[in-house]
C-alpha cells in the first residue's frame, strides 16, 4: 500500500501538499492526494468521524490516512468478489465505490502505472 500511495500521490499532486483543485466545482480537492469532501464524508460515516476536506491541505499524513480509511471500505474482496489489486484501489480513489468497474477510471491507472516507470 506504501508505494500506491506515493504513486497516487504523484498523479493527484505531484506532491505538493497544499495543491487545490477542481477549483471550478462547489467541493474543491484538497492536498497530496486531492481528497473532496464526499470522500470524508464516506469515511466519516463508516468511522465516526469528523473529517473535512480542507483539512488534508498541508496534512499528508491525515490524507494517507484518509485515503487508506477510504479505500479499507470499499476496496474489499468481500464487494468485488476476488481478491483487490492496486488497480481496484487506484480505480476506486479515482472514481468512487464503483470506479473499478468505470471505463473512465482506466485513463486514471494508466497514469499510475506510468508513475511508477518513473520511480
Amino acid at each position: 500500500m506504501k508505494e500506491l500511495m506515493m504513486l497516487l500521490i504523484a498523479v493527484e499532486s505531484g506532491g505538493n501538499d497544499l495543491a487545490v483543485g477542481d477549483k471550478h466545482l462547489k467541493q474543491m480537492a484538497y492536498g497530496a492526494l486531492q481528497i473532496r469532501q464526499p470522500v470524508c464524508d464516506d469515511v466519516n460515516r463508516y468511522f465516526g468521524t469528523k473529517y473535512r476536506s480542507e483539512q488534508m491541505l498541508g496534512n499528508r499524513e491525515l490524507s494517507e490516512k484518509v485515503c487508506e480509511k477510504y479505500l479499507s471500505i470499499w476496496a474489499t474482496s468481500v464487494r468485488l468478489g476476488r481478491e483487490v489489486t492496486d488497480e481496484d484501489r487506484a480505480r476506486i480513489w479515482n472514481g468512487g465505490p464503483k470506479g473499478w468497474q468505470k471505463k473512465s477510471t482506466l485513463g486514471y491507472w494508466t497514469k499510475v502505472q506510468k508513475a511508477k516507470q518513473k520511480l
